[in-house]
């Protein structure tokens, strides 16, 4: 029997719940024919026009790429925009696109579950818990094994995640033993690790002035980068996806880089 779109759709959809996504986002497919036959698959962190080209020249019949092509509303679709080169370059080779977004990032075996675990956290629970669901929720937070310094949690971070380099704001600089973990862009969830007692929030990327209130609620943040926040659980996904579905090539995107750079 030959693997859909909509067989993949429907995994991922447990996987990744689409009811686990934040109000605001736009998850699921958003683009293609869900009765189309697939033999390949690509994923990515954000589908650019490079990772396009990748997905055209490689054959691929869908893309799943964990932030949405079309985030917000629009109006027409055309070649003068880059989303719009995207969109008409997929829809004339049959490419299909599901992005799983902020339900990947609250799944149980999501991107935020997956850092805590490899930070080593224990009793991991969700920092911003669902009314309906204790159990699960937006973003994670736990315990260390041992507390440790600002400086030796960062070494921890960095040797943990296998990064090199990442930014921090020391908070008051107390001993961290309680750890909160938001990826992407997820200074909003501050308060709420400040709330279940966490000495430090690691997430991706923040502003200046959520740095300047971390720093005030003696909370210490750590960036890890968007880019590095994310894009290994999407590696982790083309994993996922073939052991799931073994008649299907599945692989993660090659094209794709952090577009940001250290000097």
């Amino acid at each position: 029997m030959a693997t859909t779109v909509k067989t993949i759709a429907d995994f991922l959809n447990e996987f990744a719940p689409l009811e686990l996504a934040e109000e605001w986002d736009n998850v699921g497919l958003l683009l293609g024919d869900d009765t189309a036959s697939v033999e390949k698959v690509l994923t990515c962190l954000t589908l650019t026009e490079d990772v396009a080209d990748e997905a055209v020249t490689a054959g691929v019949q869908l893309v799943v790429s964990h932030h949405p092509i079309l985030f917000r509303k629009v109006q027409r679709l055309t070649n003068q925009s880059p989303e719009g080169r995207i969109v008409l370059k997929l829809a004339a080779a049959g490419v299909a696109v599901y992005s799983p977004h902020t339900g990947h990032d609250s799944a149980a075996g999501g991107i935020n579950q997956q850092l805590a675990t490899r930070l080593l956290l224990n009793d991991i629970t969700p920092i911003r818990p669902r009314d309906d669901e204790p159990a699960s929720g937006s973003g994670r937070c736990g315990t260390l094994a041992v507390s440790m310094t600002v400086p030796e949690f960062l070494e921890h971070v960095k040797s943990s995640l296998d990064i090199e380099k990442l930014q921090y704001a020391s908070g008051d600089g107390r001993s961290i033993a309680r750890v909160g973990v938001a990826c992407g862009s997820a200074a909003e969830f501050l308060g709420d690790a400040d709330r279940r007692d966490c000495d430090a929030l690691v997430t991706g990327e923040a502003r200046f002035h959520a740095l300047l209130e971390a720093r005030s609620r003696g909370v210490a943040m750590v960036l890890l980068g968007h880019y590095d926040s994310e894009r290994p659980a999407m590696e982790h996904m083309a994993e996922v996806l073939s052991q799931e579905f073994p008649g299907v090539n599945v692989t993660a995107s090659e094209q794709e880089s952090d577009p940001l750079e250290w000097a």
